[in-house]
């Protein structure tokens, strides 16, 4: 059932935005933004409002209709905190790193002691793949408050990525079902990893998420690619795998070089090193389909 509408007499745009963030919080987004719609169309540049309005956004991944409704409360109010931090997320879960960075070091530097920047902190390296930093900024937060909830889970997240399916399933199945935030982060840990080349790694932390949550289709064809594509029978083509394009250009070159120089040095080794590359070639079009439909199927 939807909350009904404010009427003017009754209407109290603070209570309307409480009101939208406990269903915020529920994840109930179609009823948070009746409310809100309403609540707004009353009082348009209600801080509060813009704020639950924006964490709409977020929450459901439309991170430019948030930035549009932060740089809206930013300019109302410049110094407001939770703009800020909204805006960090926002644009850390757009993957715009360097962005979210310059706003957290900005937060950190107006409140150093802050252990809940620290944390926030620690998961945007995660995601950049400093994984080193991420834990010394987790160990930040948690030496500023040992009991902070921020600190305890990036400090879960950091041994996550660091101990990958080594961590027991009751610790990994209690972190991932206390914020659901915490398995996106991890999700896009992996693809970061995967586009970085570093599959091997993703594949570990791809099969810890995959025990938190056995039911989720695309999580285990994820698995399953990754698998295939850490194989033993893959690791000759572990250079296309981490470098892609350029790896396969710098593959290619190297070895027309390498042809060149053997037919003048050894031309008689020169027709088997040919075929040698030919062999390869075939390899790496035909192997790793073959290979993916096999695993698969098992």
């Amino acid at each position: 059932m939807n909350p009904p509408p404010f009427d003017d007499a009754g209407f109290d745009p603070s209570t309307a935005a409480a009101q939208a963030s406990a269903l915020l919080d529920r994840q109930r987004f179609v009823q948070a933004r009746a409310v809100l719609a309403d609540a707004l169309r009353q009082a348009p540049q209600h801080l509060d409002l813009l704020f639950e309005l924006a964490r709409a956004d977020v929450l459901q991944d439309q991170h430019g209709d948030a930035r549009r409704t932060l740089g809206q409360m930013l300019q109302l109010a410049p110094s407001h905190v939770g703009a800020r931090l909204l805006l960090f997320i926002a644009e850390m879960e757009s993957g715009q790193l360097p962005q979210a960075e310059l706003l957290i070091l900005d937060l950190l530097r107006e409140a150093p002691q802050q252990a809940e920047l620290y944390a926030h902190y620690a998961r945007l390296m995660l995601r950049a793949l400093n994984f080193d930093k991420a834990s010394r900024l987790a160990d930040e937060s948690l030496r500023l408050a040992p009991n902070g909830d921020s600190g305890l889970r990036a400090r879960a997240l950091c041994d996550l990525v660091l101990q990958g399916q080594k961590m027991d399933s009751a610790a990994l199945g209690r972190l991932v079902a206390g914020d659901p935030h915490d398995l996106h982060t991890m999700r896009l840990v992996v693809i970061a990893l995967v586009q970085a080349g570093r599959q091997r790694e993703a594949h570990k932390l791809a099969q810890a998420l995959l025990r938190a949550e056995p039911a989720d289709a695309g999580l285990l064809q994820l698995v399953q690619a990754l698998r295939s594509n850490t194989h033993w029978s893959m690791w000759p083509l572990w250079p296309l795998q981490r470098w892609g394009w350029g790896g396969s250009i710098g593959l290619w070159l190297v070895m027309l070089v390498g042809l060149r120089v053997l037919d003048r040095v050894a031309p008689q080794l020169s027709g088997a090193a040919t075929l040698l590359l030919l062999a390869y070639v075939a390899y790496s079009w035909i192997w790793p389909p073959l290979f993916r439909r096999w695993m698969q199927r098992g």
